[in-house]
Protein backbone atom coordinates (compact mmCIF):
# COMPACT_ATOMS: atom_id res chain seq x y z
CA UNK A 1 0.00 0.00 0.00
CA UNK A 2 1.43 3.34 -1.04
CA UNK A 3 2.12 6.04 1.55
CA UNK A 4 1.51 9.52 0.15
CA UNK A 5 2.39 8.37 -3.34
CA UNK A 6 5.42 6.25 -2.41
CA UNK A 7 5.17 2.45 -2.66
CA UNK A 8 7.95 1.03 -0.48
CA UNK A 9 7.53 -2.51 -1.90
CA UNK A 10 7.97 -1.40 -5.51
CA UNK A 11 10.84 0.91 -4.59
CA UNK A 12 12.59 -1.96 -2.79
CA UNK A 13 12.23 -4.13 -5.89
CA UNK A 14 13.70 -1.35 -8.05
CA UNK A 15 16.65 -0.96 -5.69
CA UNK A 16 17.28 -4.71 -5.90
CA UNK A 17 17.25 -4.56 -9.71
CA UNK A 18 19.74 -1.69 -9.66
CA UNK A 19 21.97 -3.68 -7.34
CA UNK A 20 21.88 -6.62 -9.78
CA UNK A 21 22.69 -4.39 -12.73
CA UNK A 22 25.59 -2.88 -10.82
CA UNK A 23 27.02 -6.34 -10.27
CA UNK A 24 26.82 -7.14 -14.00
CA UNK A 25 28.35 -3.87 -15.18
CA UNK A 26 31.93 -5.10 -14.88
CA UNK A 27 31.26 -8.10 -17.11
CA UNK A 28 29.41 -5.94 -19.64
CA UNK A 29 32.34 -3.52 -19.66
CA UNK A 30 34.82 -6.32 -20.40
CA UNK A 31 32.62 -7.90 -23.10
CA UNK A 32 32.08 -4.62 -24.92
CA UNK A 33 35.76 -3.72 -24.67
CA UNK A 34 36.69 -7.15 -26.07
CA UNK A 35 34.36 -6.70 -29.08
CA UNK A 36 35.74 -3.23 -29.85
CA UNK A 37 39.34 -4.33 -29.36
CA UNK A 38 38.87 -7.32 -31.70
CA UNK A 39 37.13 -5.16 -34.29
CA UNK A 40 39.94 -2.63 -34.35
CA UNK A 41 42.56 -5.34 -34.65
CA UNK A 42 40.83 -6.77 -37.70
CA UNK A 43 40.02 -3.53 -39.47
CA UNK A 44 42.43 -2.69 -42.33
CA UNK A 45 44.58 0.41 -42.50
CA UNK A 46 44.48 1.24 -38.80
CA UNK A 47 40.83 2.17 -38.87
CA UNK A 48 39.16 2.95 -35.55
CA UNK A 49 36.55 0.61 -34.14
CA UNK A 50 34.22 3.51 -33.38
CA UNK A 51 33.92 7.21 -34.11
CA UNK A 52 32.38 7.71 -30.69
CA UNK A 53 35.14 8.86 -28.33
CA UNK A 54 33.55 7.17 -25.30
CA UNK A 55 33.40 3.80 -27.07
CA UNK A 56 36.84 4.21 -28.61
CA UNK A 57 38.30 4.67 -25.11
CA UNK A 58 37.21 1.11 -24.29
CA UNK A 59 39.58 -0.39 -26.87
CA UNK A 60 42.22 -2.38 -24.98
CA UNK A 61 40.36 -2.04 -21.65
CA UNK A 62 39.35 -5.71 -21.60
CA UNK A 63 40.28 -6.25 -17.94
CA UNK A 64 39.66 -2.86 -16.28
CA UNK A 65 41.24 -2.13 -12.93
CA UNK A 66 38.94 -1.53 -9.93
CA UNK A 67 37.94 2.05 -9.18
CA UNK A 68 40.45 2.41 -6.33
CA UNK A 69 43.24 2.06 -8.92
CA UNK A 70 41.69 4.57 -11.29
CA UNK A 71 39.91 2.03 -13.48
CA UNK A 72 36.30 1.74 -14.64
CA UNK A 73 35.84 5.47 -14.85
CA UNK A 74 34.05 4.95 -18.16
CA UNK A 75 30.72 3.41 -18.96
CA UNK A 76 29.55 0.74 -18.56
CA UNK A 77 32.08 -0.30 -15.88
CA UNK A 78 31.58 2.90 -13.90
CA UNK A 79 27.92 1.96 -13.47
CA UNK A 80 29.00 -0.52 -10.79
CA UNK A 81 29.75 2.27 -8.35
CA UNK A 82 27.07 4.68 -9.56
CA UNK A 83 24.21 2.19 -9.47
CA UNK A 84 25.50 0.83 -6.17
CA UNK A 85 25.40 4.29 -4.60
CA UNK A 86 21.96 4.91 -6.05
CA UNK A 87 20.42 1.73 -4.67
CA UNK A 88 22.05 2.31 -1.27
CA UNK A 89 20.49 5.78 -1.13
CA UNK A 90 17.14 4.34 -2.18
CA UNK A 91 17.25 1.72 0.58
CA UNK A 92 17.94 4.40 3.21
CA UNK A 93 15.07 6.50 1.95
CA UNK A 94 12.75 3.49 1.82
CA UNK A 95 13.43 2.86 5.50
CA UNK A 96 12.66 6.53 6.12
CA UNK A 97 9.32 6.22 4.30
CA UNK A 98 8.44 3.03 6.18
CA UNK A 99 9.33 4.67 9.48
CA UNK A 100 7.21 7.72 8.69
CA UNK A 101 4.29 5.53 7.68
CA UNK A 102 4.55 3.76 11.02
CA UNK A 103 4.54 7.11 12.83
CA UNK A 104 1.49 8.26 10.88
CA UNK A 105 -0.32 4.99 11.63
CA UNK A 106 0.32 5.59 15.34
CA UNK A 107 -1.10 9.09 15.19
CA UNK A 108 2.11 11.16 14.98
CA UNK A 109 2.06 14.19 12.67
CA UNK A 110 4.21 13.68 9.57
CA UNK A 111 4.99 16.50 7.12
CA UNK A 112 5.27 15.75 3.41
CA UNK A 113 8.76 17.25 3.38
CA UNK A 114 10.00 14.54 5.75
CA UNK A 115 9.49 11.96 2.98
CA UNK A 116 12.39 13.41 1.03
CA UNK A 117 14.94 13.46 3.84
CA UNK A 118 18.00 11.21 3.62
CA UNK A 119 18.32 10.33 7.29
CA UNK A 120 17.80 7.45 9.72
CA UNK A 121 14.25 6.16 10.09
CA UNK A 122 12.36 7.96 12.89
CA UNK A 123 12.12 6.37 16.31
CA UNK A 124 8.79 6.87 18.10
CA UNK A 125 10.38 6.27 21.50
CA UNK A 126 12.78 9.18 21.04
CA UNK A 127 9.84 11.43 20.21
CA UNK A 128 7.89 10.30 23.24
CA UNK A 129 10.90 10.72 25.54
CA UNK A 130 11.57 14.26 24.31
CA UNK A 131 7.92 15.25 24.77
CA UNK A 132 7.89 13.75 28.26
CA UNK A 133 11.04 15.59 29.31
CA UNK A 134 9.69 18.90 28.01
CA UNK A 135 6.45 18.41 29.92
CA UNK A 136 8.32 17.49 33.10
CA UNK A 137 9.93 20.93 33.20
CA UNK A 138 6.61 22.35 34.40
CA UNK A 139 6.76 22.56 38.18
CA UNK A 140 10.03 20.68 38.48
CA UNK A 141 12.22 21.32 41.52
CA UNK A 142 15.67 21.96 40.06
CA UNK A 143 17.33 22.03 43.46
CA UNK A 144 19.88 24.49 44.79
CA UNK A 145 22.16 24.23 41.73
CA UNK A 146 19.65 25.71 39.27
CA UNK A 147 18.29 24.29 36.00
CA UNK A 148 21.37 24.65 33.79
CA UNK A 149 22.27 20.94 33.78
CA UNK A 150 18.67 19.88 33.09
CA UNK A 151 18.42 22.30 30.18
CA UNK A 152 21.73 21.15 28.75
CA UNK A 153 20.49 17.57 28.86
CA UNK A 154 17.27 18.41 27.03
CA UNK A 155 19.15 20.56 24.55
CA UNK A 156 21.43 17.63 23.75
CA UNK A 157 18.43 15.33 23.43
CA UNK A 158 16.70 17.65 20.96
CA UNK A 159 19.92 18.17 19.01
CA UNK A 160 20.21 14.40 18.57
CA UNK A 161 16.80 13.98 16.97
CA UNK A 162 16.42 13.59 13.23
CA UNK A 163 14.48 16.23 11.33
CA UNK A 164 11.37 14.04 11.18
CA UNK A 165 11.56 13.24 14.90
CA UNK A 166 12.08 16.85 15.91
CA UNK A 167 9.25 18.02 13.68
CA UNK A 168 6.93 15.52 15.36
CA UNK A 169 8.03 16.80 18.78
CA UNK A 170 7.33 20.44 17.87
CA UNK A 171 3.99 19.45 16.30
CA UNK A 172 2.80 17.50 19.34
CA UNK A 173 4.26 19.71 22.08
CA UNK A 174 1.84 22.24 23.51
CA UNK A 175 2.60 25.93 22.94
CA UNK A 176 2.69 26.26 26.72
CA UNK A 177 5.44 23.63 27.10
CA UNK A 178 7.54 25.17 24.33
CA UNK A 179 7.13 28.70 25.70
CA UNK A 180 8.06 27.55 29.21
CA UNK A 181 11.16 25.83 27.82
CA UNK A 182 12.13 29.13 26.17
CA UNK A 183 11.49 30.98 29.44
CA UNK A 184 13.87 28.66 31.26
CA UNK A 185 16.49 28.89 28.50
CA UNK A 186 16.59 32.68 28.53
CA UNK A 187 16.38 33.30 32.29
CA UNK A 188 20.01 33.20 33.47
CA UNK A 189 19.48 35.17 36.70
CA UNK A 190 20.54 33.70 40.02
CA UNK A 191 17.80 32.73 42.41
CA UNK A 192 17.02 34.68 45.58
CA UNK A 193 17.96 31.70 47.73
CA UNK A 194 21.27 30.88 46.09
CA UNK A 195 23.23 33.60 44.28
CA UNK A 196 25.69 30.98 43.04
CA UNK A 197 23.26 28.68 41.26
CA UNK A 198 23.20 28.26 37.48
CA UNK A 199 20.06 28.94 35.51
CA UNK A 200 19.29 28.99 31.80
CA UNK A 201 21.75 28.51 28.95
CA UNK A 202 24.34 30.99 27.78
CA UNK A 203 23.63 33.07 24.70
CA UNK A 204 25.82 30.97 22.40
CA UNK A 205 24.45 27.61 23.60
CA UNK A 206 20.87 28.86 23.45
CA UNK A 207 21.30 30.27 19.97
CA UNK A 208 22.98 27.07 18.73
CA UNK A 209 20.18 24.86 20.03
CA UNK A 210 17.38 26.98 18.61
CA UNK A 211 19.21 27.35 15.27
CA UNK A 212 19.62 23.60 14.91
CA UNK A 213 15.97 23.06 15.76
CA UNK A 214 14.78 25.68 13.29
CA UNK A 215 16.96 24.23 10.53
CA UNK A 216 15.16 20.86 10.84
CA UNK A 217 11.46 21.45 11.45
CA UNK A 218 8.94 21.69 8.62
CA UNK A 219 7.65 25.05 7.35
CA UNK A 220 4.22 24.18 8.78
CA UNK A 221 5.72 24.59 12.27
CA UNK A 222 7.64 27.85 11.69
CA UNK A 223 4.90 30.08 13.07
CA UNK A 224 4.41 27.93 16.18
CA UNK A 225 8.17 27.80 16.75
CA UNK A 226 8.67 31.56 16.46
CA UNK A 227 5.81 32.28 18.84
CA UNK A 228 7.38 29.97 21.41
CA UNK A 229 10.91 31.25 20.77
CA UNK A 230 10.52 34.91 19.75
CA UNK A 231 14.28 35.48 19.70
CA UNK A 232 14.47 33.57 16.42
CA UNK A 233 12.77 36.44 14.56
CA UNK A 234 14.21 39.95 15.04
CA UNK A 235 11.68 42.74 15.38
CA UNK A 236 11.61 45.75 13.02
CA UNK A 237 9.02 47.81 14.92
CA UNK A 238 11.76 49.67 16.82
CA UNK A 239 13.44 51.05 13.68
CA UNK A 240 13.29 54.47 12.10
CA UNK A 241 11.96 52.85 8.92
CA UNK A 242 8.92 51.62 10.83
CA UNK A 243 8.38 54.55 13.17
CA UNK A 244 9.08 57.30 10.61
CA UNK A 245 8.07 55.54 7.39
CA UNK A 246 11.49 55.36 5.79
CA UNK A 247 15.15 56.37 5.85
CA UNK A 248 15.51 60.14 6.27
CA UNK A 249 19.06 60.07 4.87
CA UNK A 250 18.54 58.45 1.48
CA UNK A 251 14.88 59.49 1.21
CA UNK A 252 13.47 55.98 0.74
CA UNK A 253 9.92 55.61 2.10
CA UNK A 254 7.59 52.73 2.79
CA UNK A 255 4.19 51.71 4.05
CA UNK A 256 2.82 48.46 5.38
CA UNK A 257 6.05 46.76 6.47
CA UNK A 258 5.52 43.02 6.89
CA UNK A 259 7.42 39.75 6.60
CA UNK A 260 7.63 38.22 3.13
CA UNK A 261 9.88 35.61 1.55
CA UNK A 262 11.74 36.88 -1.56
CA UNK A 263 11.86 34.93 -4.80
CA UNK A 264 15.49 35.84 -5.50
CA UNK A 265 18.22 33.26 -4.79
CA UNK A 266 20.94 33.75 -2.17
CA UNK A 267 23.79 34.10 -4.68
CA UNK A 268 23.75 34.09 -8.48
CA UNK A 269 27.28 34.58 -9.78
CA UNK A 270 29.45 34.98 -6.74
CA UNK A 271 29.56 37.70 -4.10
CA UNK A 272 30.33 41.33 -4.90
CA UNK A 273 30.16 44.63 -2.96
CA UNK A 274 27.94 45.84 -5.76
CA UNK A 275 25.27 43.42 -4.47
CA UNK A 276 24.92 45.50 -1.31
CA UNK A 277 22.17 48.11 -0.99
CA UNK A 278 21.44 49.33 2.54
CA UNK A 279 17.92 50.59 1.85
CA UNK A 280 15.93 51.74 4.91
CA UNK A 281 17.43 50.53 8.20
CA UNK A 282 19.97 52.87 9.80
CA UNK A 283 22.87 50.41 10.06
CA UNK A 284 25.29 51.89 7.52
CA UNK A 285 28.15 51.18 9.93
CA UNK A 286 27.53 47.44 9.57
CA UNK A 287 26.54 47.43 5.90
CA UNK A 288 29.66 49.40 4.89
CA UNK A 289 31.79 46.78 6.64
CA UNK A 290 29.85 43.97 4.95
CA UNK A 291 30.35 45.53 1.50
CA UNK A 292 34.04 46.06 2.19
CA UNK A 293 34.46 42.43 3.24
CA UNK A 294 32.57 41.27 0.14
CA UNK A 295 35.13 43.19 -1.91
CA UNK A 296 38.20 41.88 -0.08
CA UNK A 297 37.14 38.26 0.47
CA UNK A 298 33.98 37.31 -1.46
CA UNK A 299 34.66 33.60 -0.97
CA UNK A 300 34.57 34.05 2.80
CA UNK A 301 31.14 35.69 2.55
CA UNK A 302 29.89 32.95 0.22
CA UNK A 303 31.10 30.18 2.53
CA UNK A 304 29.34 31.84 5.46
CA UNK A 305 25.76 31.42 4.22
CA UNK A 306 23.70 28.37 3.28
CA UNK A 307 20.12 27.36 2.65
CA UNK A 308 18.77 24.37 4.54
CA UNK A 309 16.47 21.64 3.11
CA UNK A 310 13.43 23.14 4.89
CA UNK A 311 14.00 26.58 3.30
CA UNK A 312 15.56 28.28 6.33
CA UNK A 313 18.83 30.17 5.92
CA UNK A 314 21.90 29.86 8.16
CA UNK A 315 24.60 32.53 8.40
CA UNK A 316 27.96 32.24 10.14
CA UNK A 317 28.27 34.94 12.80
CA UNK A 318 30.78 35.45 15.57
CA UNK A 319 29.59 36.52 19.00
CA UNK A 320 31.07 39.05 21.43
CA UNK A 321 33.29 36.33 22.91
CA UNK A 322 34.91 35.48 19.57
CA UNK A 323 33.04 32.20 19.07
CA UNK A 324 31.40 31.60 15.72
CA UNK A 325 28.02 29.98 15.30
CA UNK A 326 25.56 29.28 12.51
CA UNK A 327 22.52 31.46 13.13
CA UNK A 328 19.42 30.01 11.47
CA UNK A 329 16.43 32.11 10.47
CA UNK A 330 13.29 31.75 8.40
CA UNK A 331 13.60 33.04 4.85
CA UNK A 332 11.11 35.89 5.23
CA UNK A 333 12.42 39.46 5.23
CA UNK A 334 11.01 42.91 6.07
CA UNK A 335 9.09 44.05 3.01
CA UNK A 336 6.75 46.93 2.22
CA UNK A 337 3.18 46.70 1.01
CA UNK A 338 4.29 46.67 -2.63
CA UNK A 339 6.67 43.76 -2.15
CA UNK A 340 9.82 45.90 -2.08
CA UNK A 341 12.54 44.89 0.39
CA UNK A 342 13.15 47.23 3.33
CA UNK A 343 16.34 45.65 4.61
CA UNK A 344 19.76 45.48 2.93
CA UNK A 345 19.36 43.69 -0.39
CA UNK A 346 21.24 42.98 -3.60
CA UNK A 347 20.93 43.07 -7.36
CA UNK A 348 18.68 40.04 -7.64
CA UNK A 349 20.57 38.34 -4.79
CA UNK A 350 19.34 38.10 -1.22
CA UNK A 351 22.52 37.17 0.70
CA UNK A 352 23.11 40.70 2.15
CA UNK A 353 19.63 40.70 3.72
CA UNK A 354 20.26 37.45 5.56
CA UNK A 355 23.66 38.58 6.83
CA UNK A 356 21.91 41.67 8.20
CA UNK A 357 19.05 39.63 9.70
CA UNK A 358 21.47 37.27 11.45
CA UNK A 359 23.44 40.24 12.77
CA UNK A 360 20.24 41.80 14.14
CA UNK A 361 19.57 38.57 16.02
CA UNK A 362 23.02 38.25 17.57
CA UNK A 363 24.19 41.85 18.08
CA UNK A 364 20.94 42.91 19.69
CA UNK A 365 21.51 40.42 22.50
CA UNK A 366 24.57 42.39 23.57
CA UNK A 367 22.47 45.40 24.47
CA UNK A 368 20.41 45.84 27.60
CA UNK A 369 17.16 46.89 25.98
CA UNK A 370 17.36 47.21 22.20
CA UNK A 371 16.53 44.10 20.21
CA UNK A 372 16.23 43.27 16.53
CA UNK A 373 16.86 45.68 13.67
CA UNK A 374 16.46 48.68 15.95
CA UNK A 375 19.35 47.40 18.02
CA UNK A 376 21.79 47.66 15.12
CA UNK A 377 20.94 51.20 14.05
CA UNK A 378 23.59 53.86 14.63
CA UNK A 379 26.94 52.62 15.86
CA UNK A 380 30.69 52.56 15.14
CA UNK A 381 31.85 50.62 12.03
CA UNK A 382 34.75 49.02 13.87
CA UNK A 383 32.26 47.27 16.17
CA UNK A 384 30.95 45.18 13.26
CA UNK A 385 34.32 43.52 12.57
CA UNK A 386 34.22 40.97 15.44
CA UNK A 387 30.80 39.72 14.30
CA UNK A 388 31.82 39.39 10.65
CA UNK A 389 35.23 37.80 11.15
CA UNK A 390 35.84 37.12 14.83
CA UNK A 391 38.61 39.74 14.86
CA UNK A 392 38.73 43.19 16.40
CA UNK A 393 38.83 46.31 14.25
CA UNK A 394 41.37 49.13 14.49
CA UNK A 395 40.77 52.86 14.67
CA UNK A 396 43.09 54.26 12.00
CA UNK A 397 42.69 57.90 12.99
CA UNK A 398 43.76 57.60 16.62
CA UNK A 399 47.29 56.28 16.35
CA UNK A 400 47.42 52.50 16.12
CA UNK A 401 47.99 51.39 12.54
CA UNK A 402 49.12 54.80 11.32
CA UNK A 403 51.62 55.34 14.09
CA UNK A 404 51.49 57.87 16.90
CA UNK A 405 51.24 61.41 15.59
CA UNK A 406 50.07 60.46 12.12
CA UNK A 407 46.39 60.70 12.95
CA UNK A 408 46.19 64.46 13.11
CA UNK A 409 45.66 64.99 9.37
CA UNK A 410 43.89 61.63 8.81
CA UNK A 411 46.49 60.59 6.29
CA UNK A 412 45.20 58.89 3.13
CA UNK A 413 48.61 57.30 2.91
CA UNK A 414 47.83 55.45 6.12
CA UNK A 415 44.46 54.32 4.77
CA UNK A 416 46.15 53.04 1.61
CA UNK A 417 48.72 51.19 3.67
CA UNK A 418 45.97 49.42 5.56
CA UNK A 419 43.96 48.73 2.38
CA UNK A 420 46.96 47.40 0.46
CA UNK A 421 47.80 45.07 3.37
CA UNK A 422 44.48 43.30 2.79
CA UNK A 423 42.38 45.05 5.41
CA UNK A 424 38.79 46.17 4.97
CA UNK A 425 38.76 49.95 5.49
CA UNK A 426 35.69 52.02 6.36
CA UNK A 427 35.36 55.75 6.98
CA UNK A 428 32.69 57.89 8.64
CA UNK A 429 31.38 61.41 8.14
CA UNK A 430 30.71 63.90 10.97
CA UNK A 431 27.19 64.38 12.35
CA UNK A 432 27.06 67.87 10.85
CA UNK A 433 24.07 68.42 8.57
CA UNK A 434 25.62 71.62 7.14
CA UNK A 435 28.04 69.37 5.23
CA UNK A 436 25.13 67.84 3.29
CA UNK A 437 25.00 71.06 1.25
CA UNK A 438 28.57 72.23 1.64
CA UNK A 439 30.50 69.54 -0.23
CA UNK A 440 31.97 69.14 -3.74
CA UNK A 441 29.22 69.31 -6.34
CA UNK A 442 30.48 66.25 -8.20
CA UNK A 443 29.65 64.06 -5.20
CA UNK A 444 25.96 64.85 -5.66
CA UNK A 445 23.67 62.91 -3.29
CA UNK A 446 26.33 60.26 -2.63
CA UNK A 447 27.78 62.23 0.26
CA UNK A 448 25.83 62.48 3.50
CA UNK A 449 26.69 63.49 7.03
CA UNK A 450 26.57 60.97 9.89
CA UNK A 451 27.16 58.12 7.46
CA UNK A 452 29.68 55.32 6.79
CA UNK A 453 31.53 54.43 3.59
CA UNK A 454 33.98 51.72 2.57
CA UNK A 455 37.23 52.07 0.64
CA UNK A 456 37.06 50.59 -2.88
CA UNK A 457 40.55 51.62 -3.95
CA UNK A 458 42.89 54.52 -4.72
CA UNK A 459 43.71 56.56 -7.79
CA UNK A 460 47.22 56.83 -9.19
CA UNK A 461 47.57 60.30 -7.69
CA UNK A 462 46.73 59.08 -4.17
CA UNK A 463 43.05 59.95 -3.88
CA UNK A 464 40.77 57.49 -2.12
CA UNK A 465 37.74 55.93 -3.87
CA UNK A 466 34.83 55.47 -1.48
CA UNK A 467 31.75 53.31 -1.90
CA UNK A 468 28.39 54.23 -0.41
CA UNK A 469 26.55 51.22 1.13
CA UNK A 470 23.33 52.60 -0.38
CA UNK A 471 24.33 50.79 -3.60
CA UNK A 472 26.35 51.61 -6.69
CA UNK A 473 23.35 51.79 -9.03
CA UNK A 474 22.05 55.04 -7.55
CA UNK A 475 25.12 56.14 -5.60
CA UNK A 476 28.32 55.63 -7.62
CA UNK A 477 31.71 55.70 -5.85
CA UNK A 478 33.23 59.11 -5.15
CA UNK A 479 36.87 60.14 -5.35
CA UNK A 480 38.22 62.12 -2.38
CA UNK A 481 41.48 64.08 -2.06
CA UNK A 482 43.47 64.43 1.14
CA UNK A 483 42.20 67.97 1.67
CA UNK A 484 38.60 66.93 1.10
CA UNK A 485 38.97 63.95 3.40
CA UNK A 486 40.25 66.17 6.21
CA UNK A 487 37.22 68.47 5.85
CA UNK A 488 34.34 66.12 5.12
CA UNK A 489 35.26 62.87 6.85
CA UNK A 490 35.98 61.89 10.42
CA UNK A 491 37.05 58.49 11.70
CA UNK A 492 38.57 55.64 9.70
CA UNK A 493 38.55 52.01 10.76
CA UNK A 494 40.09 48.82 9.45
CA UNK A 495 39.88 45.09 10.10
CA UNK A 496 41.56 42.03 8.67
CA UNK A 497 39.75 40.01 6.02
CA UNK A 498 40.23 36.30 6.85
Amino acid sequence: MAFRGFDAVKLTALAKDLDTLAGHSGRLHSDLAAVLTSAQQNLPGGQRASHNSDLQDLVGDVIPMPGIFGGRRRLPGSLGGELGDMQASMKRRIKQIEGLQELADRGYPVSDGSLFLDESAPDAKKIDDALKHLQELQGKDFGSNGNHDDLEKISGELDGLTAAELDAVVSKASPKDLAFYNQLLTDTDDSFWNPFDENGLGEDARRATLSRMLSKISPENFDKFQKAFPGTQPTFTNTGAFEEGGNNQNGQTNNGIHWQTPSDPLIVEGVSPDDVNQRQFGDCWYVASLAGLAQKDPKFIEEGIKQNPNGTVSVRVWDKNGNYQWVTMTADLPTDRNGNPISTYGNGESWPAYYEKAFAMVYSEDGDDERGYGGIEGDDPKKSAPYLTGREGDDLTSGGFLGIGEHEDKSLEGLKKAFDSGKVVTVSTPADEKLDKDHPQEWGNVYHSNHAYYVRGFTDDGKVILGNPWGVSGYPPITVSQEEFNKYFGGAEAFDAP
